[in-house]
């Protein structure tokens, strides 16, 4: 389901983001320019405190449901930029349950004062119909049962929890109280499911494994030599272990099996077995990604906290697949036929280290309209790491079909998929459906992300797009959110007149993204 939000940018132009439904919507309505009176009706435009953040939301110019329903709102986190630019996220809280998958974002210049608000302003007053009888361990073996397999059938690499979260939360959506459910494992086949479970009955509320499909000196699998290959010594030798990085980057060997790992080694400092190859390119290309955020946006790891970068390689036999389940890389080999080893291609070592990337800031949920957002982002973001061309994934797709790749940033429909929204594809929040489309439907934010970078360059968009992802985007944008984000964040960075700004309102105008 998507859902209406607002973006009111103080001083400039309040917008309301309508959400491009289940139809095929080219263009949402802009409303009219905020006006001197409006703008007076805020009695206090500079914020100092968490407390005066929470009460600008009862004093936004229109009627937002969020008026009526602003205390329940808490800043759960607070953050200022380089710019100095202080962000802050609320999210609603009901007896002292955090409601999920609701925020709203408040944003001031480096002077304070009110800037922007974005998110779920429309939300109204949360509610729970239904009370807590269930406890963590019974709604864990509930989602267990759900997918069909018990605890103790399934494994995950050492170390790591199967179970990887279970809190009680509340679905606005079915006003009740549920039990967030995460489960994380790797054999007998690869998952990462989020189930939902009514804590009073113990039903099933919803359940989606969310498994990030490609859906499509050391020498690398092409054969390629890569230097430098930072490396650990051992007591037998040396491991793919780079502890140059506060998060240190680590590459396993699955062996081409799916329940145990061991860190990749070497007698010597030169991994030059075919063997060795898949190891090689995930462990140059994670720390490529790495040192991409670290020296383009001091971004230092995923989580901006040094998070450790775990990667595994040579998973299963002949898997056609790459994803981040939330704790780690996994590569697979490919068939040889629609895919050589995965990890050869820094474009799609990018897009996964990406998506934890948007897991740690914007969070977008993996469905319809920001599913797709996720899914354009980390194509974006791989573009940004590898610029020689605008396919994704060309060095290991289809190793015998030269110049082929999964998707393309410059002509989405080369791979069947949109490039406008009059082609927007209404596909069932289903697996079968693919979530609403989110690797079909990236095609049209691709476009829009190629237009804005041919017009402006890769430098200034790359910063424009890091700024929108991890200040201005937020779980439920929509992709007309998506194009106010950017254009904020191009007004921050140029000014609000800028050539950038013009850009980027233009790319998103041409591919049917206007309002």
């Amino acid at each position: 389901m998507y859902r209406s939000k607002k973006i009111l940018s103080v001083g400039f132009t309040s917008v309301m983001a309508l959400t491009l439904g289940l139809s095929n919507v080219a263009s949402a309505k802009e409303s009219s320019p905020l006006d001197q009176k409006e703008l007076k009706s805020i009695p206090k435009q500079e914020i100092n405190t968490k407390a005066e953040a929470q009460e600008i939301l009862s004093q936004l110019p229109g009627n937002p449901n969020i008026k009526k329903s602003y205390k329940q709102f808490e800043v759960a986190n607070e953050f200022k930029d380089n710019l100095g630019y202080t962000h802050y996220t609320l999210k609603p809280k009901v007896d002292n349950y955090v409601v999920e998958d609701k925020e709203v974002k408040i944003h001031t210049n480096d002077n304070q004062e009110l800037e922007l608000v974005n998110g779920d302003v429309n939300t109204e007053k949360v509610t729970y119909t239904n009370k807590q009888s269930l406890s963590k361990d019974e709604a864990v073996n509930k989602a267990f049962e759900s997918i069909g397999v018990s605890q103790n059938e399934v494994k995950n690499i050492k170390g790591q929890k199967v179970v990887n979260k279970d809190e009680l939360v509340i679905n606005a959506e079915k006003k009740k109280l549920v039990y967030n459910v995460e489960i994380i494992y790797l054999d007998p086949k690869p998952a990462r499911w989020e189930i939902k479970i009514d804590a009073e009955t113990g039903e099933v509320v919803s359940k989606k494994n969310k498994i990030e499909h490609i859906a499509g000196s050391g020498v690398g699998v092409n054969g390629d030599t890569k230097k430098p290959l930072n490396l650990t010594k051992i007591s037998n030798g040396y491991g793919l272990q780079d502890e140059t990085h506060s998060g240190t980057i680590h590459t396993y060997d699955a062996k081409n099996g799916t329940s145990s790992f061991s860190l990749m080694t070497d007698t010597d400092t030169n991994f030059n077995s075919k063997n060795q190859a898949a190891g090689v390119d995930a462990h140059f290309n994670a720390a490529k990604t790495y040192d991409y955020y670290l020296n383009t946006h001091n971004r230092d790891s995923y989580d901006g906290n040094g998070a450790e970068i775990n990667s595994i390689v040579h998973f299963d036999r002949n898997y056609n697949n790459a994803f981040w389940n939330g704790q780690y890389m996994v590569y697979g080999d490919g068939d040889g036929r629609t895919f050589t080893s995965l990890s050869a291609a820094d474009d799609v070592v990018a897009h996964e280290l990406t998506h934890a990337v948007t897991e740690h800031s914007a969070n977008l949920v993996y469905e319809n309209q920001p599913g797709a957002l996720n899914e354009s982002m980390s194509d974006v973001f791989g573009y940004f790491v590898d610029p020689e061309d605008w396919l994704m994934g060309e060095d290991a797709y289809t190793p015998g079909k030269p110049g082929d790749g999964l998707r393309s940033l410059s002509n989405p429909e080369q791979y069947n998929q949109p490039a406008h929204m009059n082609n927007y594809q209404n596909l069932p929040n289903t697996e079968q459906g693919d979530y609403g489309g989110v690797h079909i439907n990236s095609g049209i934010p691709n476009k829009a992300a190629y237009l804005t970078i041919t017009k402006i360059g890769k430098e200034k968009s790359e910063d424009i797009y890091y700024r929108a992802l991890t200040q201005y985007l937020s779980s439920n944008s929509s992709f007309l959110d998506a194009k106010f984000a950017l254009k904020q964040a191009a007004s921050d960075l140029y000014g609000a007149n800028s050539t950038e700004v013009q850009q980027v309102v233009n790319a998103w105008n041409s591919v049917g993204v206007t309002g």
